[in-house]
């Protein structure tokens, strides 16, 4: 009586284990199929946001250790240059360098003792700023220009569309565009002689260098006094870095216009003082920093 149900039990029990391994593949094969159409989330990380002081205290680090030794080293650069093409050289001779200090001169004493025209400076600053805004893809939806100031809406602000009006001399643009259209049609370097009974001569090319030194004048007096006053345009990307890279490409382009006045300047010359001045001020730094933390 006991071993019958045993058997028995055995030979049920064996289809049983026949389906208990057949039931794992169907079941793998149902999961797998589950798995296979099964939509998962991707992983999206939210981006990196940097801080709001990150911003300002790079551009401070960068305009004192890269944009002031480099304005510094180009000013002395330009100083030695200048000297070197008025007292050692050519340039005292040249009438070109003199009718550019004439201009500059005689807007310098009208800047100082005559009503100063506000509206043709916010012309000037508006346009330049449009101008880069277009040059950079951005769209103008409004402009404006008053004699107590003026400012263009667009969609689309950097820095060089915020600072431009304070390095570019947009009058003294405008000259050199004039003068050079003229030129195709008119000779400026033809020399008249025997003016003023025979003891003067004159060129227009002479005058032009005159119209120059008097636009960058207006352009150099402007800036100088409008920097002193409270502008949106240097608080955007900080006043002490705006100041500072103002300062370095105003430089520059007083230095390119030596070059174009001297005979005998070239940038050649130029780069030779800036790299002498550049090792000058970096044996100086050497020696501070020597003295301070004992080097």
């Amino acid at each position: 009586m006991a071993t019958t149900p045993n058997r028995r039990t055995k030979k049920k029990a064996a289809p049983r284990a026949e389906k208990n391994r057949r039931a794992p593949a169907r079941k793998r094969t149902h999961r797998a199929q589950a798995r296979t159409a099964t939509y998962r989330e991707p992983d999206i990380r939210e981006p990196f946001v940097a801080p709001d002081w990150l911003a300002p205290a790079a551009r401070i680090v960068i305009a004192l250790w890269v944009l002031l030794p480099a304005a510094l080293v180009t000013a002395a650069a330009f100083f030695d240059t200048f000297t070197e093409a008025t007292i050692g050289g050519s340039a005292l001779h040249a009438p070109a360098f003199w009718f550019f200090l004439f201009g500059l001169g005689t807007w310098c004493i009208a800047f100082a003792v005559l009503p100063r025209p506000m509206t043709a400076y916010v012309l000037g600053h508006e346009l330049t700023h449009a101008f880069f805004i277009l040059l950079h893809g951005g769209r103008i939806e409004k402009f404006e220009v008053t004699p107590e100031g003026g400012y263009v809406v667009t969609d689309k602000n950097n820095l060089i569309i915020s600072l431009s009006p304070y390095f570019v001399p947009f009058y003294t643009v405008v000259v050199i565009i004039a003068a050079a259209i003229a030129g195709l049609f008119f000779d400026f370097t033809h020399h008249y002689t025997g003016l003023l009974f025979g003891y003067a001569s004159f060129k227009w090319l002479w005058a032009v260098f005159a119209l120059i030194g008097l636009s960058w004048g207006f352009h150099l007096t402007f800036t100088v006094w409008m920097i002193a006053k409270d502008q949106p345009d240097l608080r955007e990307y900080g006043i002490f870095f705006s100041l500072v890279l103002i300062f370095l490409v105003n430089v520059l382009i007083i230095t390119a216009g030596l070059v174009v006045a001297s005979p005998e300047t070239t940038i050649a010359s130029f780069a030779d003082h800036w790299l002498a001045n550049a090792r000058d001020l970096s044996a100086w730094a050497g020696r501070i920093a020597s003295a301070a933390f004992g080097f």
